[in-house]
């Protein structure tokens, strides 16, 4: 049996670079799950920690204390929900799909009884997640109401008819469900990107991880953003196995005939997504009968460097030596810049001036003004080289500059002509993150590259938008692959809170007078630039102040 097996070495920082080398390349480092930043149980149906949850209808229940506890019954999964439809007359609980949609209510319900043997349910609510494990969050909430009906089944209250999908309020979400990242290639297939979706947590985990991922990525993520190794029409046979830390996935015939590069590469996809503390190993099955597939050799991850970058009295330089960066320290210290964000390989920059974006490049002695219009914000650059530049005043404004120094504009998605406060491309080039400002509030927004011929962004894909809040935006960075940080201000106060792309909000923490973050290699290495210049850093216990004087803290793609 054909197994691959991930390093037992993992760390979230390594998840925005994982490389794989072009159809054989090994990922060295993939998060599962992780803590899930959501708030407390609300509501008087709630159950604590720990507390008896029914486990069958008790004789001579009303309608309602059967409603409540079917409500309590959805938050265990197991078996089908085999709890939950035992208080369902038998065809109800034939036809009712639980899998269908999970609603998030924020409050208490409020139940009103009909009269004619039904039950109105109302709930306040904004977040759900479909079918797909794709969760969704909008800014304000909404009320919803749910009817059930019901009959006597051998004298006793059953519910006959709901709404297929289940209620669950945010302190049990957490709970019963799991956050789980797909991974899909990007179009080169040297990077391994996240789809973030939620699942509930019991042993039908791992099928539902792969019957998502053969089903292809998000909206967001789709029309070339990313790729999938998989085949359309390539069916999972059966349940996934699990035994002994061996993750065993049957696929249908089509898996045996693919060239041993794509099974390698679907070999990848299922590694990066299935594993977590109880599965190590991933074996692929055709028929029942194993499948042999060339092992992948494994290659270092790119990981953003540990050390802050910064521009420090006329030196720019890794701190605490600023030693030069090649030709590029000269070019940037020349231009006196008020922004700066270094390539990955540390071959090229994009600079913020007084007369606008450079391009520098360690092949150059001096950087080139590629973009000279008024009010232009800090720049961003991607793996290809690519300088992202655009005014504060227009989000439609948004233009890429290639080591070429052609000039492309990207058609926008946006309406209202939204002003734009930070741009920043993600460290594998697949996505853009845009936090702004329009006339109903801030919106942190990410969107997918679509790229064409040369891997030049051409166009955006479609916008997720995460649950930022109304405060004042200031600045936004990549923390790593799967979440995002927002610096704002919050009743006079700095904030940072940090954001899982598909997924929920975390706690915020407070820096004092930030103008500028930086992150990408987990949320312990974020940072900020003050008014005074000083550099801080996120540690357990707050923000650290790192002893740096600094004119300009560097962004590292």
């Amino acid at each position: 049996m054909s197994r691959g097996r991930i390093p037992a070495r993992l760390a979230r920082t390594l998840v925005a670079a994982c490389v794989v080398a072009l159809a054989l390349a090994g990922c060295v480092g993939i998060p599962r799950g992780g803590g899930v930043n959501v708030g407390p149980a609300v509501g008087s149906a709630d159950q604590p920690s720990g507390a008896q949850l029914p486990s069958r209808p008790p004789n001579g229940a009303t309608k309602s204390e059967i409603l409540t506890d079917f409500m309590q019954a959805v938050v265990r999964p197991e078996n089908d929900y085999s709890i939950a439809r035992a208080y369902l007359t038998a065809d109800a609980a034939q036809k009712w799909d639980p899998t269908k949609s999970v609603l998030l209510r924020e409050d208490a319900p409020e139940t009103q009884d009909d009269g004619a043997d039904g039950i109105s349910y109302t709930v306040t609510t904004k977040a759900n997640v479909d079918q797909s494990g794709i969760y969704s969050e909008q800014s304000t909430t909404s009320s919803q109401s749910l009817s059930f009906s019901f009959q006597k089944v051998n004298g006793q209250w059953r519910i006959s008819s709901l709404a297929d999908g289940i209620v669950i309020s945010r302190g049990n979400f957490a709970g019963s469900f799991s956050q789980e990242p797909l991974y899909f290639f990007d179009p080169t297939f040297h990077f391994l990107v996240p789809d973030v979706r939620w699942f509930p947590s019991d042993s039908t985990m791992p099928t539902r991880v792969v019957n998502a991922l053969l089903a292809g990525p998000a909206p967001s993520l789709q029309d070339g953003v990313v790729v999938s190794a998989f085949p359309q029409g390539i069916k999972q046979q059966r349940a996934v196995e699990v035994r002994a830390s061996t993750a065993t996935v049957d696929l249908s015939a089509d898996a045996a005939q693919l060239k041993p590069v794509a099974q390698t590469q679907i070999l990848k996809q299922l590694e990066a997504s299935l594993f977590s503390s109880s599965i190590t190993l991933v074996a692929i099955d055709v028929g029942g009968a194993p499948l042999q597939i060339r092992a992948a050799t494994a290659v270092n991850a790119i990981s953003i460097d540990a050390d802050p970058l910064v521009l420090h009295d006329r030196n720019f330089g890794f701190w605490p030596k600023l030693a030069d960066i090649g030709r590029l320290s000269t070019q940037i210290v020349a231009l006196n810049p008020t922004a700066v964000v270094v390539a990955r390989n540390q071959g090229s920059a994009a600079i913020l001036a007084r007369a606008g974006v450079y391009l520098a490049t360690s092949a150059t002695t001096s950087a080139k003004l590629i973009d000279s219009r008024r009010d232009l914000i800090a720049p961003s650059i991607d793996p290809y080289g690519y300088a992202w530049s655009v005014p504060s005043t227009d989000a439609a404004a948004i233009r890429v500059t290639g080591p070429d120094g052609v000039a492309h504009s990207i058609p926008s998605p946006f309406t209202g002509r939204p002003k734009v406060v930070s741009l920043q491309v993600s460290h594998d080039g697949t996505r853009v993150l845009l936090y702004l400002k329009t006339a109903t509030g801030s919106r942190l927004v990410v969107l997918g590259v679509v790229r064409s011929g040369g891997n030049i962004p051409s166009s955006l894909g479609t916008p997720l938008d995460l649950p930022v809040s109304s405060a004042e935006p200031v600045d936004a960075t990549w923390v790593d692959s799967m979440s995002i940080a927002a610096l704002n201000v919050t009743g006079g106060k700095d904030t940072v809170v940090t954001y899982t792309i598909g997924g929920t909000g975390g706690d915020p923490s407070t820096p004092v007078n930030a103008v500028h973050i930086v992150g990408g290699s987990g949320e312990q290495s974020l940072r900020v630039i003050t008014l005074e210049n000083q550099v801080f850093q996120l540690r357990s216990s707050g923000w650290q102040e790192l002893g740096i004087t600094a004119s300009v803290l560097a962004t590292q793609q």
